[in-house]
């Protein structure tokens, strides 16, 4: 709705983007603001407002994915006894999570305005399908690194005299009569160092499949600070884990594995990041939005309907996949508006049609003479 908010104010508010072409008073009434007075900036308003759209459901996926991972992470480690440690979750949150959150949300609006619409809702088939599958991997992989590490040759319950990086000393067995301190919270142990290299990339893998660009945003590549975020935390946290540091270890309480471990981890961190890129990229936005998500792109008759029609029928597998998921297929609803629409939305038999048709006669002139 554009006007110049004196007499129209009440269908600003209302409409769903008010833009008002004056800067006088009476805009104030308006959500947005144009200084020039014509309708050329509504494409632009359209542009920024699906840009933010899909920034904030790409930030709403990383931030759901962040707790997942974490919490997949302390639900292993409770098998052992054992848990994060405090500044673990320090270091996750601070340096990773707060900075990836905020420089992800920079990439600007793409050039152009195109007739796919984003999705219009947290619960529509593309998000919930790349949420539970990025999750699923997640799980996977860290399950993976925590079994696979408990088979190791050199796997031994953690105590401050192990030595593993140091092959020499492995198999040595410690004198009963030996005393050392004890971790009373079970923080310095091999899994828990594997859980935290594994989801601490795990992180910046989901966050950079999530930053999506074309056709609602430009490319992250152009999102610099985002880009040098993401180079920064992969070469710190590749350094420490290939060549450890005693300070920084002592630090985040972690515990030092052999150099062939390492590469392990390696590998299975360029695993995940390829399997969480192929199933977001490949299967998500190439496979499934054409024979899937998009199927009511064509209509009975063969013609294409309107755009809003195949993203009312993305949108609505959420809640029908939520309503089958709590057998809840048929709920009345409260509202009786609602339920009278959809009534007659169920209803063959509406609009109702005419059962004849009246065909009119030409009307006879009779001439005088």
């Amino acid at each position: 709705m554009c006007g110049d908010g004196a007499n129209d104010c009440g269908a600003l508010k209302r409409a769903h983007g008010g833009i008002s072409l004056s800067e006088l008073e009476a805009s104030v009434a308006s959500p947005f603001t144009s200084t020039t007075p014509n309708i050329s900036c509504v494409p632009t308003l359209i542009r920024e407002g699906r840009a933010a759209l899909i920034t904030s459901f790409c930030v709403f996926k990383f931030m759901a994915l962040y707790s997942i991972i974490q919490y997949l992470s302390v639900t292993l480690l409770y098998f052992i006894l054992s848990n994060l440690g405090d500044f673990q979750f320090l270091f996750i949150d601070v340096v990773i999570i707060l900075i990836i959150a905020f420089t992800m949300s920079l990439n600007p609006a793409w050039k152009e305005l195109v007739a796919q619409r984003p999705p219009s809702s947290l619960m529509s088939g593309p998000l919930l399908f790349s949420v539970l599958t990025q999750i699923m991997v997640c799980l996977s992989f860290q399950a993976l690194a925590f079994v696979w590490v408990q088979h190791q040759s050199w796997y031994e319950k953690w105590t401050p005299l192990s030595d593993a990086c140091n092959t020499s000393r492995v198999g040595l067995s410690i004198s009963p009569n030996t005393t050392h301190p004890t971790d009373h919270k079970n923080i310095r142990n091999y899994e828990n160092t594997t859980l935290f290299y594994i989801s601490s990339f795990q992180y910046l893998v989901v966050a950079i499949i999530y930053s999506k660009g074309k056709p609602f945003r430009q490319s992250s590549y152009k999102n610099w600070p985002f880009v040098l975020s993401c180079i920064s935390l992969y070469i710190f946290l590749f350094l420490i884990m290939l060549y450890p540091v005693s300070a920084i270890d002592n630090f985040l309480e972690i515990v030092c594995v052999p150099y062939e471990w390492r590469i392990t981890m390696v590998i299975i961190i360029v695993v995940n990041a390829v399997v969480s890129f192929v199933l977001e990229t490949l299967v998500l936005d190439v496979i499934l939005w054409r024979f899937v998500f998009d199927e009511d792109k064509l209509g009975k008759d063969g013609a294409v309907p309107a755009a809003q029609n195949t993203q009312l029928s993305n949108d609505q597998w959420g809640s029908r996949f939520l309503a089958w998921t709590f057998c809840r297929n048929r709920k009345t609803p409260q509202t009786r508006f609602i339920q009278l629409a959809q009534e007659l939305q169920d209803d063959l038999d509406w609009p109702p049609r005419p059962q004849t048709c009246t065909y009119g006669t030409a009307p006879h002139h009779s001439l005088i003479l």
